[in-house]
């Protein structure tokens, strides 16, 4: 947006005594003839901007018009130019270098103090999911305008829908998108995963916004009650992920090669899929219903290979 171009060009003049166009256009990504016109612009609205030609020549403004840069300390900006590279990673676009330029300009020593980030991000998308790239800023562009989106969405199992919501917010949980939004069709908030869409649209017509509250990520509300607290037996290779996704307080007893873990799932093929991710590194011990449960789904699978071994399709 120019008006972004705009305030993120008044920043760098506030920063620096005098830039080339030149430079300018480079850390803007625009042409220096649009720097120029930009330039322009800003001295019809009455910013004091002066111009000088030739080898050390350059633009600059007034010192009358520059004031002191104390809203933030060094570590500060560091810490709000980590989250604005995080959110680089996904949006891409030139917003993000004007907001990055804003808060270089208030740096109070210009970065020469400023340390080096010591927590970083990874937001960047995997190769499955490159196409959401363009859909993140199609969801941004709705919820700021108010705007009906729809898509076909499938569900877990399996069954598709096409779907009218009123979206509210993006969730980012356990390596997957979350769209929370409330449901014309439902007359309900729900929360939808990004990779079960398709056909996304931003409609033209406009909603009333209501009085939205974020939804529990938890795996408690959003995915349905009946979670069962199974005992598991892992192999200590694997024991960081029940670590990483409850808590260390749910491995109850580690030895030289193993460990008993508590892991909540749901006695279904969404919960019984998460054991399976263990591999052979992990036995359910109880409760025997879910041993039991495990066991026949297991058996399921491996039927399907049993029943075509000789290239044969079961009666």
């Amino acid at each position: 947006m120019k008006i972004d171009r705009l305030i993120a060009l008044i920043m760098i003049l506030l920063e620096q005594e005098q830039i080339s166009a030149r430079e300018l256009a480079a850390r803007l990504e625009v042409s220096r003839r649009t720097i120029y016109r930009d330039i322009d612009t800003l001295n019809r609205a009455g910013l004091p901007i002066f111009t000088h030609q030739g080898a050390m020549g350059g633009v600059g403004l007034m010192k009358s018009y520059k004031v002191g840069k104390t809203l933030f300390t060094s570590q500060e900006i560091q810490r709000l130019l980590g989250g604005i590279q995080s959110y680089k990673q996904l949006f891409g676009g030139r917003e993000t270098i004007y907001t990055s330029e804003k808060l270089h300009a208030i740096d109070p020593d210009n970065g020469k103090s400023r340390p080096q980030a010591q927590f970083a991000m990874d937001l960047s998308l995997n190769k499955g999911n490159e196409s959401l790239r363009s859909w993140f800023s199609m969801l941004e562009n709705a919820m700021n305008e108010h705007r009906y989106l729809t898509f076909a969405y499938t569900d877990n199992r399996g069954l598709r829908s096409e779907r009218q919501v009123e979206p509210y917010q993006v969730v980012f949980k356990e390596s997957s998108w979350y769209l929370q939004a409330y449901c014309t069709g439902k007359a309900a908030y729900r929360i939808f995963k990004l990779a079960r869409m398709s056909g996304l649209q931003v409609l033209e017509e406009q909603f009333l916004p209501r009085d939205f509250v974020p939804m529990p990520m938890d795996g408690g509300d959003w995915l349905g009650q009946g979670w069962v607290q199974a005992t598991i037996r892992l192999d200590r290779s694997v024991m960081d992920r029940v670590i990483e996704r409850f808590g260390a307080d749910h491995i109850v007893e580690v030895d030289e090669h193993s460990c008993l873990a508590i892991y909540p799932i749901l006695p279904n093929a969404f919960g019984y899929d998460r054991l399976l991710a263990f591999g052979d590194k992990c036995e359910v011990v109880g409760p025997p219903e879910i041993r039991s449960g495990f066991k026949q789904y297991v058996e399921g699978i491996l039927y399907k290979y049993e029943a075509r071994h000789d290239g044969a399709l079961p009666d």
